[in-house]
């Protein structure tokens, strides 16, 4: 096993608000610079340093929730987006390993008892249909091919919850 140095700068925040009652208004993003040295390139000749696989400079969120009393139940209405940086998927990042950044948007409404025991959702999830892949990998020079998985498409659907007992 090969160990390379490596050293990680980060910074981290997250805010968590209810400015009025039934209203969740939620920020989050974190800063990270990363490097990994003595990466030594499959040419064996080119020695470089890179960023921490899967290491985005920068990473987002947001979300805001609207909780409120309707006959004799509780309604929500919920938005939520993702934003993440540029990165790389491995340490040697070849240009087919690289990921642009990219920025996800769901919604949710659901209704349920306002004990909690039951309820209904619909959701939509990746609504603006963002193509970005969660997994790449370059064996180009060994197997031939490069291997890439991406994130799910435009989902939608509906969720019914019961708790059972206490």
């Amino acid at each position: 096993m090969i160990n390379l140095p490596a050293k990680v700068l980060g910074l981290e925040a997250e805010l968590t608000a209810k400015p009025v009652d039934g209203l969740t208004l939620q920020l989050g993003t974190s800063f990270l610079d990363s490097k990994v040295k003595n990466i030594v390139l499959p040419d064996l000749a080119s020695i470089v340093e890179h960023d921490l696989p899967q290491a985005p400079g920068f990473a987002g969120n947001a979300l805001i929730r609207y909780e409120f009393g309707l006959g004799g139940g509780q309604a929500a209405i919920q938005a939520d987006s993702t934003l993440t940086g540029k990165f790389c998927f491995t340490v040697l990042c070849a240009p087919v390993e690289r990921e642009s950044g990219y920025h996800v948007e769901n919604l949710r409404i659901s209704y349920g008892a306002q004990d909690g025991r039951w309820e209904i959702a619909a959701f939509v999830n990746n609504l603006f249909k963002e193509q970005y892949r969660v997994y790449a990998f370059d064996s180009s020079l060994f197997a031939g091919l490069v291997a890439g998985v991406y994130a799910k498409p435009r989902t939608w659907g509906v969720t019914v919850r019961y708790n059972f007992g206490n």
